[in-house]
């Protein structure tokens, strides 16, 4: 313990290096992980969207929300729905 202790700043200063040299190699994995992460991601905004659209519907349904609102705010949704798609399938 009282050589580590002692060397602290040596062994920083030696490994610091080597992670910086090695951390390229290791990117195209991360990225691997971003890549699944995002996928999964969109997948739930979709899904989330998917929800909101119905959510509109009964709003509309129950009268809370008048036609002009209920077709503006449900083609901005599909719209952005659709982006997700089109982002889904490039991946």
């Amino acid at each position: 313990m009282d050589f580590v202790a002692s060397h602290i700043f040596t062994i920083i200063i030696f490994v610091a290096p080597l992670i910086y040299s090695i951390q390229p190699l290791l990117l195209s994995k991360i990225n691997v992980i971003n890549n699944a992460y995002d996928k999964d991601l969109l997948k739930r905004k979709k899904i989330i969207l998917y929800r909101q659209i119905k959510e509109l519907e009964m709003e509309f349904d129950i009268g809370n929300l008048n036609k002009d609102d209920f077709l503006s705010r449900r083609s901005e949704i599909k719209a952005e729905v659709s982006e997700i798609i089109a982002s889904l399938k490039k991946k």
